[in-house]
Parts: C-alpha cells; sequence; structure tokens
C-alpha cells in the first residue's frame, strides 16, 4: 500500500453533503451490561484468558453485542460522506464491463451504504460486517473497513492449501497439514461438498479483496512462501483461505482428500475445526467491558493505531492483515503451535539485506543475481542497502537481474520511485513520476487555502507547492501557487460528474549524485534485456508502480506466476492510487485548525481508502482501471517443488528469462 507524510504524500478530499436516510434512531440503544452470569458469552470467552478458544466462544461473544443506534448512525453517516466525497473511485467503480485480466462487477458503493443505513439492525457484529463486506466489494486493496471490536481474533486451519500444475493438470493440494497427519500434498477433491479448486476460486472471488483479478485473489487466498524481515528467512504463508482475521461463516470445513502416500483408497473425510487465536492481551469480563475494553476508544487515545504502514489491514497487504489483503508479520503472531518451515537455500548466497530489500547471488548461474524487494513500507535510507546490493551483484561480476516482487504490498510511493531510478535513472524530472489527479470540494479548497506553503510536512496534503504544476509552461516545476485546487475541472465517468483536480504529478527530490555515479557503471543498468520481473500479482500499490514504469516505459518484461493455468493474471494490483485512513483526514484538518468536515466513530477503526488516483503515460483511464496495463509478457505455473522453494522457482525463471 502506499502511505504519506507527503515525502510519501496523502491526501483527504473534502466531503460533499450526502443525503442519506440512516439508522432508525426510535429505538434508543440496548444496555450492553448484561451482568457477569455464566449466560454472558462474553464473560465465557474472557474467563478463558486467551486458551483453549474455540470458534464457538468467539461468535457468541460477537454475535451478543447489542447495536448502539447512535453510534451505528454516525458510523454509517461518516463512512458514507467519506466514500462520496473522499473516495477518488466512487465513480470509477460503476464501470459496467472491465476487461481482462480483470473480473470484478460494477459497484455503487453509495447505493449499498445507503441500504445499510436503511436496515434495521439488531447484531452490532452483523451491522459492522456487511459495511466491511461492502468495502470489500470494491476490490481495491486500499480500501478497507475494519473495526478492532471484531478483529480480536485470528482464525486458522490447520490445512492450508495451494494450487499447482502437474503434467498440465491443475489440482487443488495441501500446502502444509499443521497437525502432521502426513496429509501434504494430498488431493483436495471437495471442501465443504463443491470441487476444490471451484470452492477456492468462488471463496476468492466473493470474500478477498486485494485485487480487480479473480486469479490474483486465488493467490492471495492459498499459501505460499514470505519474506521474514525478523528471522531473515523464507518462511510458509497460510493464505486468506486458511487464516481468516474475521468471523468465518461457520465453525469447520469439511474436506474430502485423495493421498497417494495413504494405503487405502477410499477418500479421507475430514471435518476441520479453526484454531482460534487472541490478536490482543486486552482483558474483559463480560458484555459490557468487552464494548469498553476492546471496541470502545479512551478519550484521548488515537483513532487508528498505524499510520504509514501499507494494506491491509490484517487480512493483506496483503496484498489485512495485509490489504488487507496481503499478510504481514502481525497476522500470524498468534499461531505459536504452528511453526512455520524455515526456507533455506543451497544455491543461493545471501550478499545484502536490509528493511525492505535481500539481495542473493545464484551459484549454478553466476552471472545472476536476485534482488528480493518484499515490501516499500521502509525509509528512503532503503536505497543505500540497493545501492550496497547492487554494488555487490557488480563485485561478483553479475550482469543479469532478476527483480522478486511477490508478497509486495506495497509502501512510500518516492521509495518506489527511487529504486526505478536506480535501475533506469532519469533522464528528465518526471520521468518516474505518475500523472495524477485528486477530488476537489469547497472543503478541500478551504483547507488548500490555509495548508499553502506550510512548513510542517504532516499536512503537505494540500500544499500545492508539493506538485508539479503541468499547465504552466516551461519544465516541470512545483506549484507557485494554489491553482491546483482553485481552478478543477469537471470530469464526467459513468453517468456522473465530479470536480477533479488538473492533471498534476507528485515531486519527489532526484538521487543524489553519489547513487547516480555509482550506478552508471554497472553493466544492468537502463539495459532492460539484462533485467526481469517475477510476480504474483501479490504486487500491490507502490509495487505496482514501480513493474509499470520498468515494464511499461523501459521495457522490462515480467513473468507471472500462479492463479489458473491458462488464464491471464495480473501482474501487480491496485497500482492506481495512494492511500490514507480517516484518521490521517482527522489528524489533517486538526493540524490546519479547522474543523473535520467527518465525525469521530466511537470504535477503534481502520478506515482506509485511495485519495489520490494515478494515470499510465498518455493515458486517459485511471491506473487503477487500465486492465490492458496489468498483462505480463509471460506465465508461469506453480508446481509441486518451485512452491516450496523459491530457490528452484528463480532458477526456473532465469533459464526461461535468458535462454542460452
Amino acid at each position: 500500500m502506499v502511505s504519506f507524510t507527503l515525502n510519501s504524500l496523502i491526501l483527504s478530499v473534502s466531503l460533499a453533503a450526502a443525503t442519506i436516510v440512516t439508522l432508525s434512531s426510535a429505538a434508543s440503544a440496548a444496555s450492553i451490561h448484561r451482568g457477569t452470569a455464566p449466560s454472558d458469552p462474553c464473560a465465557r470467552l474472557g474467563s478463558k484468558n486467551g486458551r483453549n478458544i474455540k470458534y464457538k466462544d468467539v461468535a457468541a461473544c460477537y454475535q451478543a453485542i447489542p447495536i448502539d443506534r447512535d453510534r451505528a448512525a454516525t458510523t454509517i453517516s461518516t463512512v458514507h460522506h467519506l466514500f462520496r466525497g473522499y473516495y477518488v473511485f466512487t465513480d470509477s467503480a460503476l464501470t459496467p464491463q472491465v476487461p481482462a485480466p480483470f473480473a470484478s462487477e460494477p459497484v455503487n458503493i453509495l447505493k449499498k451504504l445507503t441500504t445499510i443505513g436503511r436496515h434495521n439492525y439488531t447484531s452490532d457484529y452483523q451491522f459492522h460486517t456487511d459495511i466491511r463486506h461492502a468495502v470489500d466489494t470494491l476490490r481495491d486493496g486500499h480500501a478497507s473497513y475494519d473495526v478492532n471490536c471484531y478483529t480480536n481474533y485470528g482464525f486458522e486451519q490447520n490445512l492450508s492449501l495451494y494450487a499447482p500444475v502437474e503434467n498440465d493438470i491443475q489440482t487443488l493440494r495441501v500446502f502444509k497439514d499443521n497437525a502432521n497427519r502426513g496429509y501434504e500434498d494430498c488431493i483436495v477433491d471437495k471442501i465443504d461438498g463443491n470441487p476444490g479448486l471451484a470452492h477456492i476460486r468462488a471463496w476468492a472471488a466473493k470474500r478477498v479483496s486485494c485485487s480487480h483479478d479473480v486469479n490474483v485473489r486465488q493467490n492471495c487466498a492459498l499459501a505460499r512462501q514470505g519474506y521474514d524481515v525478523k528471522k531473515a528467512a523464507y518462511l510458509d504463508e497460510p493464505g486468506e483461505f486458511s487464516y481468516q482475521s474475521y468471523l468465518p461463516e461457520r465453525g469447520y470445513v469439511n474436506y474430502e482428500l485423495r493421498c497417494s502416500n495413504k494405503r487405502s483408497s477410499s477418500p479421507i473425510r475430514l471435518r476441520e475445526e479453526w484454531n482460534v487465536y487472541p490478536q490482543s492481551e486486552i482483558a474483559f469480563k463480560d458484555i459490557k467491558s468487552y464494548v469498553t475494553n476492546v471496541c470502545l476508544k479512551e478519550e484521548s487515545e488515537p483513532e487508528s493505531t498505524s499510520q504509514g504502514r501499507s494494506r491491509p489491514h490484517r487480512r493483506n497487504l496483503a496484498i489485512p492483515i495485509m490489504k488487507r489483503d496481503l499478510e504481514d508479520d502481525n497476522t500470524l503472531a498468534g499461531a505459536v503451535g504452528a511453526p512455520r518451515r524455515v526456507q533455506e537455500f543451497r544455491d543461493a548466497e545471501k550478499l545484502v539485506s536490509g528493511n525492505a530489500t535481500v539481495f542473493y547471488h545464484l551459484k549454478t548461474q553466476p552471472d545472476t543475481g536476485i534482488m528480493v524487494v518484499h515490501t516499500f513500507d521502509a525509509q528512503d535510507t532503503e536505497v543505500n542497502t540497493v545501492l550496497k546490493g547492487l554494488t555487490a551483484f557488480n563485485t561478483r561480476k553479475v550482469t543479469k537481474i532478476l527483480v522478486d516482487f511477490q508478497g509486495n504490498g506495497g509502501g512510500l510511493i518516492s521509495l518506489s520511485s527511487n529504486l526505478v531510478q536506480m535501475l533506469f535513472p532519469n533522464k528528465q524530472p518526471r520521468d518516474a513520476s505518475y500523472e495524477a489527479d485528486l477530488r476537489v470540494t469547497k472543503s478541500v479548497q478551504r483547507a488548500a487555502a490555509v495548508g499553502f506553503k506550510t512548513d510542517d510536512g504532516g499536512y503537505q496534503i494540500y500544499n500545492a507547492n508539493g506538485y508539479y504544476d503541468l499547465q504552466a509552461a516551461g519544465p516541470a516545476r512545483p506549484y507557485n501557487n494554489n491553482n491546483l485546487f482553485t481552478k478543477p475541472i469537471n470530469i464526467t465517468r459513468n453517468g456522473r460528474t465530479t470536480l477533479y483536480s488538473e492533471k498534476t504529478a507528485m515531486y519527489f527530490d532526484p538521487l543524489s549524485k553519489k547513487i547516480l555515479n555509482a550506478i552508471a557503471k554497472f553493466p544492468w543498468t537502463g539495459h532492460h534485456e539484462n533485467i526481469r520481473i517475477l510476480t504474483d500479482g501479490r504486487c500491490g500499490s507502490a509495487c505496482g508502480m514501480a513493474s509499470y514504469f520498468w515494464t511499461t516505459t523501459h521495457g522490462v518484461k515480467a513473468y507471472s506466476i500462479g492463479g489458473t493455468k491458462g488464464e491471464d493474471l495480473s501482474m501487480f494490483s491496485f497500482a492506481g492510487a495512494s492511500v490514507i485512513t480517516l484518521k490521517d483526514v482527522h489528524d489533517t484538518y486538526n493540524g490546519l485548525n479547522l474543523t473535520s468536515p467527518l465525525e469521530d466513530l466511537a470504535y477503534k477503526n481502520e478506515v482506509r481508502f485511495s485519495w489520490l488516483e494515478l494515470y499510465g503515460k498518455n493515458r486517459t483511464t485511471p491506473l487503477e482501471y487500465d486492465a490492458e496495463l496489468y498483462r505480463p509478457k509471460h506465465r508461469l505455473d506453480y508446481t509441486r517443488e518451485n512452491a516450496r522453494s523459491r530457490e528452484v522457482m528463480w532458477k526456473e525463471v532465469v533459464a526461461a528469462a535468458w535462454k542460452k
């Protein structure tokens, strides 16, 4: 995901007044105090102190929390206003038919939220779940609605799954059996009575939100390997189907397995309950204290706990938690009972590693280096690590580089821009900068008038001086006036007309002369034929931006792996925007001594949304919906070998990319 301090940038759009019929306030909120009797489901859950928790314990507590209609009315009003006046893709989401490789339905998010607002809910859990599901239908990895109240527990299956191809046939198989019963690589013929692979694809299409491409969503749902900075190694990750940050629809999953390593030829039928792991150590003793301690914000508590981090979000990310749809380190923190297999390489020597990048040298192909970029959620000083890694490659006489972007949920746009330039130095100042525009309303204009040329970088989202003036004559330079916000234009999309800024571009400082002089001598610098990209489509936001520049502007070939055999697979996801949170909106207005147009939410939350839309070079469709630019040159399939060994995968890609 992309975040902003405006080195990296964020923006809040003000809200146009929205008319919405909210939840009826005729009935007062029911008291949440039900005592500590055994009949109180949250009392039973709290008494377990985080141990031996069952699905039914969490479900009963969640579902017992009565709705407070005043809080609910404020919540739906704020979220509706946010997606009406702030979210930059509200109109684009109505696109009736998106081309391949995308496969997502048109979404009228305002209509969905209005419908929720009109429903007479009695369940607080169902109310917040319906909002989350509505936002997820946008399939935008930057857009999410999460409240701590209903993400306090994680749910994991003993079986994690993957979909390798063997002898030109794709099957769903067990990637890992945490219960050590020997089921690894058994074929999963059925899940809950449905054909296994079809069930996963349908579940991913409905419940995963990391991409407009259903095959990327399938990759998000299934198991894979990810680089762990703390352990400095690749670890197995279960995927969003086998590890869920939200209460699953029921307490178990039925599997029918076919195992060649078992004596019996009969199908093996399993009913697997969810393993449940607390995601916090907050104590509570009943419904009332659960709501007070877990759900509600304290008076002085910030609205969001993480500013400047990537998706999602506990999934994802990823890419939620990883967004949300790409998982982060906290996602599996509770699963202490299931050690994650550590990947070690015999023929790939690690030379340099940082917080976002790792550099390996292939011993069996000594002219080739692997640059793993597993996140952009790091400081811009990561460029020093990149320079160190590239220098190490040059010392080893490496001439070809494979860039591995798998599982990269994004991060800072500025770091992404710098990385692009370290392989293809800018010839002009804006070579690694997208054209962009943003929503403009009266509230935005009010803030922009105050924010223009502010010194505090935290509020530069409204400072026109932080953007290129593309309307002025001569070389591109930052705005020296406030025209970006005072002279908006009307754009009509899918029957809706909305005010946007003129086209602009984000301004980033150029690379230092020291770095430029160093990279000039490397044999791959500026040579697309010496560089390849490897991705599983879980390359979101800032990662997608780098992929776009390298492939479209500089001609680098990309290889996408996974998804469904024979179908397209996007090489990146949600690359067309930058993300901020509801808290960022409040902080920005407060920092400018202005009243925020949005009311605070009572619950601790992480509400994220895209505020700035980007465009490919000479394109008129926002990059988020410009499906043609997402297609890679080459497709690869997972196998039983390469899915479990990144080293094997690298060797296969390198052999295909640079055939002797």
